[in-house]
């Protein structure tokens, strides 16, 4: 506790040094070293084909010599950043507790200049948390070893399967606990006592001998406090919208993610100060440095001229430190429009696959109808699925149910009406009665609509007549010349069959609720599949057959993002605006085609 009221008394005394160090790094870090990160990973995710960010293409992305060369760029920017950051600190710590003047630039250089024997160290510790935390990462492996091994998605809900699993898990993450308390002072030993890492190590174990308790509760305590008083307060602002009644958009709720880390960020330059504070002064505590003469001066390096005009920073009182205090205002501004920037731009940008809005867009117009699929293309989506059922006299027209009882008020089937006599059904009044009058659309109605803003896919629902719906279905894409821009997907297999037989060229899909044995035999091109099926084995299977997997249906963010974590061709979602939002569409997939073709062309 008296190690810890010092610390605090130590900040106290010297809170412009942490303040303007801090603040200053922030800046520095949002508008130079992020924005890097941000470069540099775009300018990797360029080189691939399509732009695809998730699973297998990244992991092919990561091992190209482009991959591995950004990859060890930013892995040597935050070693070297990190040591700086730690070194700087015990600098500002040890000299304090000395009672010698330092100035920040004296302890940045210092650190700089100690970087050679640090990077051994940091290594370790890095090697160390890594073993820690890869059970708890989702892992891929390289396509050719995948045809051997399925990685699990998340190996710690899989221990489970394996008797005393999860038992020996935490064990070892008790073991790997216990070596980074043994070695909590090895940092001090490597940059104050100037020793080998591996002497390091020993020392900091003898001093930790038999106190280890007592340190871990010491300093969990103390951070338990810091962030715990920080989270909530953080946990009580989120909560203020709710207990206003006031509605967050996106944007807005973004913004505040943003936000929280700016802050938490900033936090933490106060936070790790104040652990550094402690830990120095423990550590010359169990060194028994009984007094400031026996403890090792540090030799720091020196830039008079940046060093003067730091001095005189911190001579002037804070009221006429307006400029300054202005100028690391407007750099915490720049950094986090920067970064809310980054995070909406990396979020989910390069994401090829479809976005095909389930039966129009059925959130704000009645399903299956002309204005649903209106409202969906101007959404962003670039299909329209669309369920196709054949009347009595032939025409094919768009409805989903097995009856009309829900739509349009009558028991029947669409089977069990003509045409004629199923156009003068209005399914838009029990919508809303902004769409009174609004009627069931023949197939190629809906089709005239999509074509040249996007393309269609046809959920065809047929029990008899596959072979007549399938030429019908055929013919009119023919005319319309919509094949190109059409998929067709169904329940029944048979249908997609006699498809099949007809045009060899056509894009069709099976619609599974659940599979058993072979699915590379069905002469298909994707697979639909429920979100609940979704799996590692089944996107690689699918793939490795030249299958693509389409995943229906998809209701909220949080089934968006879950979905996203797969290597999907394509989403039916039910609510275009949001899919929209997320995934930054702003055109549909045809005026992006026609784009690139003018590009390309002379």
């Amino acid at each position: 506790m008296r190690a810890f009221l010092e610390s605090l008394k130590d900040l106290k005394n010297s809170h412009k040094h942490y303040i303007y160090s801090g603040l200053l790094y922030f800046m520095v870090s949002g508008l130079f070293l992020v924005p890097l990160f941000s470069y540099l990973l775009n300018r990797l995710l360029l080189s691939a084909e399509g732009g695809v960010l998730l699973n297998l293409d990244v992991f092919q992305i990561l091992l190209s010599s482009n991959g591995l060369f950004v990859l060890s760029v930013l892995f040597i920017i935050v070693i070297l950043n990190l040591l700086v950051i730690l070194g700087t600190q015990l600098i500002l710590s040890y000299q304090k507790i000395q009672g010698i003047e330092v100035t920040v630039t004296e302890a940045v250089l210092t650190s700089i200049r100690a970087l050679p024997r640090l990077v051994t160290f940091e290594f370790l510790y890095l090697f160390v948390f890594l073993l820690l935390l890869l059970p708890l990462l989702e892992l891929q492996l390289s396509p050719f070893l995948q045809r051997f091994f399925e990685m699990p998605p998340l190996l710690l809900t899989n221990l489970q399967e394996v008797r005393f699993g999860v038992l020996l898990y935490f064990f070892l993450l008790g073991g790997v606990f216990y070596l980074l308390v043994r070695w909590i002072f090895s940092f001090h030993e490597v940059f104050l006592a100037r020793k080998q890492l591996r002497k390091a190590l020993k020392v900091s174990a003898e001093m930790t001998k038999g106190k280890k308790l007592g340190l871990v509760l010491s300093v969990l305590v103390l951070n338990g406090v810091l962030l715990g008083g920080f989270f909530l307060v953080l946990y009580g602002l989120s909560q203020l919208p709710e207990l206003f009644d006031i509605v967050l958009s996106r944007k807005v709720r973004e913004y505040f993610i943003t936000l929280s880390a700016s802050v938490f960020f900033l936090y933490f330059l106060v936070l790790f100060p104040v652990n550094m504070h402690y830990l120095t002064r423990l550590y010359f505590k169990l060194k028994e440095v009984r007094n400031k003469e026996e403890m090792p001066p540090i030799k720091t390096v020196q830039w008079h001229w940046l060093m003067e005009k730091e001095k005189r920073l911190f001579e002037k009182p804070l009221r006429k430190s307006y400029t300054v205090l202005g100028f690391l205002l407007l750099g915490f501004v720049g950094t986090f429009v920067i970064n809310s920037q980054i995070n909406e731009s990396l979020l989910y940008s390069g994401r090829s696959l479809h976005v095909a809005a389930h039966r129009g867009d059925a959130v704000r117009a009645p399903e299956n109808t002309l204005s649903a699929i209106e409202s969906a293309l101007d959404l962003g989506a670039t299909l329209v699925e669309m369920d196709v059922q054949r009347t009595k006299d032939g025409v094919l027209v768009l409805h989903h149910d097995t009856s009309l009882l829900r739509m349009a008020g009558v028991p029947e089937p669409v089977s069990f009406y003509t045409y004629e006599e199923l156009s003068a059904f209005d399914v838009g009044a029990g919508f809303s009665e902004a769409f009174t009058g609004e009627r069931i659309p023949t197939l190629k109605e809906a089709l005239l609509l999509v074509k040249g803003r996007g393309g269609a896919l046809l959920d065809v629902k047929v029990e008899d007549h596959e072979e007549e719906t399938a030429k019908e279905i055929l013919e009119i894409l023919e005319d319309l010349e919509m094949k190109e821009h059409t998929y067709i997907q169904s329940f029944q297999y048979d249908f997609l069959r006699a498809i099949r037989a007809m045009d060899e060229k056509i894009q069709l899909g099976q619609i599974m609720y659940a599979a058993l044995g072979r699915l590379e035999g069905l002469s298909v091109d994707f697979y639909t599949v429920r979100k609940s099926m979704l799996t590692k084995n089944l996107i690689r299977r699918a793939h490795e057959a030249g299958r693509g997997v389409f995943v229906w249906v998809i209701e909220t963010e949080e089934d968006l993002k879950q979905v996203l974590s797969y290597d999907v061709d394509g989403i039916i979602t039910k609510d275009v605006a949001m899919t929209a939002e997320v995934l930054g569409l702003s055109m549909n997939a045809l005026e992006e085609e026609e784009e690139e073709e003018e590009e390309v062309s002379p």
